[in-house]
């Protein structure tokens, strides 16, 4: 699916791909030739070819990547990623990574995640390549983080859009690095992962009550590690969400929205973290910043998202003329949010992906 907003030239173009249970995304931003490039996660393993099949609609010698992120070691995130930093057809102007060499010094399953962040390392050393990756240039080769909790971080992007990093905090790559060794010795073990099996769909109801059920944060080390921000471009936004906390999202956003006035950070469109899980989207988080388009990128397999809960709360935060996209085609938990009587009530909008899989939407310039 794709969609312009506005009908003016876009700044901002964001794909987001067929990947599974996972996130992979494309964005582009518009400049004097070439756009600038940036790919945010890969999916699972087995959702690789959809990120790679993006790569190879660019003919050969414009395939070039100005940074690819790998948010955090999921295997959701990371998996797919692999296979495509593999390729020698490609250059890549910075990897956006943190590793165990990042991470401060001194339960999960994330036996197969921290398995595949140590493959990525020998990707990017090219210990398993002809040659090495950049990687975190950026930051100097340090961890791509802010400084610490309800702070945000400004990254220079020469000829490139704005970027302000939002999560992680020091205290959250701390916390992984406290269970990196364990989980490599699960997966040395062959310890296997644990899945969640997702919930039957239930009747929405009210929206406004649903959105307020109470509902706990998100506790997952990997998670909280997250690498989210804000992208800025020639007038258009957009809020890469990751996995992160929603503490740690909306405590940056809040510092942000102080230093720039003091009203919610506007932003054009919002790719909801974890995949729309109710545990890393807050009502406190969607006070701080203001959006009508929310992304979600999953097919509902293993876990079960987006919850209605997340959803419930994009919808009443957003108000009228809220557009949910989704990047899959519709099933029995997601058709629901396209009811006419929803439309009627909340000027809702839902659009969701053709069979092929995959969302694009254009974010006009404002200049």
């Amino acid at each position: 699916m794709r969609a312009k907003l506005g009908g003016i030239a876009a700044a901002i173009t964001i794909e987001v791909l067929g990947a599974a249970y996972g996130d992979a995304i494309w964005i582009e931003c518009a400049r004097d030739g070439r756009p600038w490039r940036m790919v945010v996660d890969g999916g699972p393993p087995e959702a690789a070819g959809a990120l790679e099949a993006r790569l190879d609609a660019l003919a050969p010698g414009e395939r070039v990547l100005d940074v690819v992120v790998v948010s955090h070691i999921d295997s959701d995130h990371i998996g797919g990623m692999l296979p495509l930093l593999a390729r020698e057809d490609i250059e890549v102007g910075d990897v956006w990574f943190n590793a165990l060499a990042q991470l401060p010094a001194p339960g999960e399953s994330l036996t197969r995640s921290v398995g595949e962040g140590e493959d990525l390392v020998e990707l990017l050393t090219g210990v398993s390549r002809s040659r090495p990756l950049p990687w975190n240039r950026v930051v100097d080769g340090r961890a791509v983080a802010t400084s610490a909790d309800r702070t945000f971080r400004e990254l220079t992007m020469p000829g490139g859009p704005r970027i302000t990093l939002l999560s992680p905090t020091p205290k959250r790559l701390l916390a992984l690095r406290r269970v990196w060794d364990e989980a490599l010795t699960r997966l040395q073990r062959g310890e296997p992962e644990e899945l969640e099996p997702p919930a039957p769909p239930e009747p929405l109801g009210d929206l406004a009550a649903l959105a307020a059920t109470e509902t706990a944060n998100d506790t997952s080390i990997p998670n909280g590690s997250s690498i989210a921000f804000l992208l800025e471009h020639r007038g258009a936004s957009c809020l890469l969400g990751a996995d992160a906390f929603p503490t740690v999202l909306g405590g940056a956003l809040w510092a942000l929205a102080n230093a720039r006035g003091g009203r919610p950070v506007a932003v054009d469109a919002v790719k909801l973290p974890h995949h729309g899980s109710q545990k890393n989207v807050s009502a406190k988080l969607l006070m701080v910043v203001s959006s009508k388009q929310f992304l979600i990128s999953t097919n509902g397999e293993r876990f079960g998202h987006p919850d209605d809960v997340s959803l419930a709360r994009a919808v009443t935060a957003g108000g009228p003329g809220t557009t949910l996209w989704f990047n899959y085609p519709a099933t029995a938990k997601t058709r629901r949010w396209s009811d006419p009587g929803l439309d009627e009530r909340y000027e809702l909008a839902t659009r969701f992906a053709d069979s092929k899989g995959g969302t694009r939407v254009e974010l006009p310039e404002r200049m």
